[in-house]
């Protein structure tokens, strides 16, 4: 299956542990590529953002909703082969839960972020957290994993997923690179089954969550961090989607900052 691989290679200076960017539900990963892929690169890191199968430019879209968590960790495991060497992964909500998941089979990474991540537990209770927070929300999301992707309302999913407004065309942008959502995949990430690996035996590892955020709440991330045995960082002002929000740059320092202490020899 062909699946779609960017990179930001640095000019200079390289460090010696590359970065993996795995995207949340419906996206891919041209999510990365304006803010996070230049800024990492740009301080040493080599870059790379994977589209899971059926995402963004990667095959198997007719397969969409049928796909599991032990496929897209296939994907991972695919990319992190061919980039080689240490590689850390920075995944974004169900791209967290898959990185997770990808773990707990006993693969290796060098490193791992997990940023507005689904957490350790499952989807569950931020789940039940949100339908008493903002049921309007929560209905439209569920719109999304039954697939109903023409029939939301972008209104309502830019207030729950982005701190502040976007104009028109940029949500029309937007609109029309998301794909259908990963059903199976979803479901396992509701917490029914284990997905998270053993806390100790975890490669380095850092947490990060909008302070704002209604789909993956401050509880759930601190709680994501209490299973790992780490302080999670949460950015003020912050959304669910961190690397489309103004305050990205933020979340961007706290990785390259966290990869240069874990991570700090040149080649």
């Amino acid at each position: 299956m062909q699946l779609e691989l960017l990179s930001a290679i640095p000019s200079g200076a390289r460090r010696d542990v590359s970065v993996l960017l795995v995207h949340g539900i419906c996206l891919g990963a041209w999510v990365w590529q304006d803010n996070f892929m230049p800024y990492l690169a740009e301080r040493g890191f080599p870059t790379y953002a994977l589209s899971l199968r059926g995402h963004g430019k990667s095959e198997g879209g007719e397969r969409i909703r049928q796909w599991r968590l032990g496929d897209f960790s296939d994907d991972i495991a695919w990319a992190a082969e061919r980039i080689g060497g240490r590689v850390a992964i920075v995944a974004h909500p169900m791209g967290g839960g898959v990185a997770q998941y990808y773990l707990r089979q006993g693969r290796r990474a060098a490193g791992l972020v997990l940023m507005a991540s689904v957490p350790p537990h499952g989807l569950m209770r931020a789940s039940f957290s949100m339908y008493s927070r903002n049921p309007s929300l929560w209905e439209e999301l569920q719109k999304t994993r039954h697939g109903q992707l023409k029939g939301i309302d972008l209104g309502i999913l830019e207030r729950g997923l982005l701190s502040e407004p976007i104009g028109s065309e940029e949500r029309k942008w937007l609109l029309r690179r998301l794909t259908e959502p990963a059903i199976q995949a979803s479901l396992e990430l509701m917490g029914w089954c284990p997905i998270a690996p053993l806390p100790w035996i975890t490669p380095p590892l850092l947490v990060i969550g909008g302070a704002r955020d209604d789909l993956i709440p401050p509880t759930d991330v601190h709680l994501t961090g209490l299973y790992y045995g780490v302080r999670p960082e949460l950015i003020p002002g912050c959304a669910h989607a961190i690397m489309l929000e103004p305050s990205w740059q933020k979340a961007a320092e706290l990785v390259s900052g966290w990869l240069v202490r874990k991570f700090d020899r040149a080649s």
